[in-house]
């Protein structure tokens, strides 16, 4: 029995031998006069244990077979290892049709010893920085580097886009490396999907922002075409869909990410070991399944429910916005060199014809077309062989002139014999003049 339970009996048995009266150990033990008779009764009537509570030593019906906390335990370490007890529960409860709260689970994995993964620190005191008013109006792109296949695949990286005022999951897909192609297709799903935002909020990678970021590094072909600062394959992209590029300071400051980033790392990684992914091409697939469930636990409703986002105008080519462009002097030739190829510029029906040495727009679009931009006109481009100096003065015979020979190769052809190469040397013969002769005769009279 516990201590309180013997300090109640104490008091009974002197209110049953006439020591206090039942009003004062009713006031003692806090409960009312016809309480205190009823436990006096059972007192007289079958000892000190009839006090205990009548369920003490009885297990209660609701109890958790012990065949199912042994079922929790084993999957916790195998199956689902790694999940933390919120987590657990819930897939307990999808896969295995175990339904159990995350408080039962927590108590049955701690009594087995097996503690939760995460671990929970006391918060930080710091400012934070209040969510958007309206989706659409800021939205966090950033990449984590993580080992998602679990030694089954290839290194994968995760790219994604979330909306600052509900923290949804815009956009999201797996990819080899953190690169231009990466983002470029991240930001395109983006834009056809939602729309396109007002802002866009990355850190300061090379990818984003150039390493020289200052006026004075800007070119003058760059100056040329009114830039303020040199843009990154991104950030002209961002730049032509007036979107603008706030870069973050410290990893903090895009803590909403951060913390995405750390709630997919535990939960993801699960749900791609379940699918048994082994491939870029099934982890995305998982991706793309796991995206709704994920904003429809985590997605906070934002404050104002119109979408900030602005529609895509019907005169803008996506293609030629999200793809890689580069600037080239238009040379003789109506040709243009573009990664050690010569290209000739084909001149479409109705197109103005483009003034030698202009400089162009080059674009390479995703699927390998190139093309060329210029004053707001698209020319498309075929591959030219230029032929060199060199092998133009050669003499390339053609094919039905080249015969092969059989047998030894000829003898040297010789002259004939009145050739005159064969006649012999005769030396120069003098030519005289009038002037020459006179000139003599005068010498030989003087003399």
């Amino acid at each position: 029995m516990s201590q309180k339970e013997l300090s109640r009996i104490q008091i009974l048995e002197q209110s049953l031998s006439g020591l206090i009266t039942t009003s004062y150990a009713a006031f003692i033990l806090n409960l009312s006069e016809r309480q205190v008779y009823r436990l006096k009764a059972k007192l007289r009537e079958h000892g000190p244990a009839a006090l205990a509570h009548g369920n003490r030593g009885r297990k209660p019906a609701h109890t958790i077979p012990d065949e199912v906390r042994q079922l929790v335990v084993q999957l916790a370490q195998t199956k689902y290892r790694g999940c933390n007890y919120s987590f657990l529960s819930e897939l307990l409860h999808e896969h295995e049709g175990i339904l159990l709260s995350p408080s039962s689970v927590a108590r049955i994995l701690k009594a087995a010893g097996i503690p939760s993964p995460k671990k929970h620190r006391p918060p930080k005191i710091h400012r934070t920085r209040p969510r958007k008013s309206q989706p659409g109006l800021l939205v966090h792109i950033d990449g984590s580097h993580h080992d998602w296949l679990e030694g089954r695949g290839p290194k994968l990286v995760l790219l994604l886009a979330i909306d600052d005022a509900t923290g949804q999951i815009l956009a999201a897909l797996f990819w080899p490396a953190e690169d231009f192609e990466g983002y470029r297709r991240l930001l395109y799903d983006l834009v056809t999907q939602h729309g396109i935002p007002v802002a866009i909020y990355s850190d300061r990678h090379t990818l984003f922002f150039s390493p020289k970021d200052k006026e004075d590094a800007v070119s003058f072909e760059h100056q040329l075409l009114g830039q303020q600062r040199s843009l990154t394959q991104i950030g002209r992209i961002l730049n032509e869909l007036g979107i603008r590029h706030i870069p973050a300071r410290s990893p903090q400051a895009k803590g909403r990410i951060e913390r995405a980033f750390e709630t997919l790392q535990q939960r993801l990684v699960i749900e791609l070991r379940l699918a048994g992914a082994t491939t870029l091409e099934e982890a995305n697939k998982v991706l793309k399944k796991f995206i709704p469930r994920y904003n429809e636990k985590f997605a906070k409703p934002p404050a104002d429910s119109v979408p900030a986002f602005r529609p895509v105008p019907s005169h803008l080519r996506l293609g030629h916005i999200f793809c890689w462009k580069e600037h080239r002097t238009l040379n003789s030739g109506y040709t243009i060199h573009f990664e050690s190829k010569a290209y000739r510029v084909i001149n479409p029906k109705n197109a103005p014809f483009i003034p030698l040495r202009s400089v162009v727009e080059v674009h390479k679009l995703p699927g390998g077309s190139l093309y060329v931009a210029w004053n707001g006109h698209i020319y498309p481009l075929e591959e030219h062989v230029e032929i060199s100096p060199a092998s133009k003065s050669k003499a390339v015979p053609r094919p039905a002139e080249v015969k092969e020979r059989a047998g030894p190769p000829p003898s040297p052809r010789r002259p004939a014999e009145n050739h005159p190469w064969r006649k012999p040397f005769l030396p120069r013969r003098s030519y005289y003049t009038t002037y020459t002769t006179s000139l003599t005769n005068s010498q030989t009279s003087f003399t």
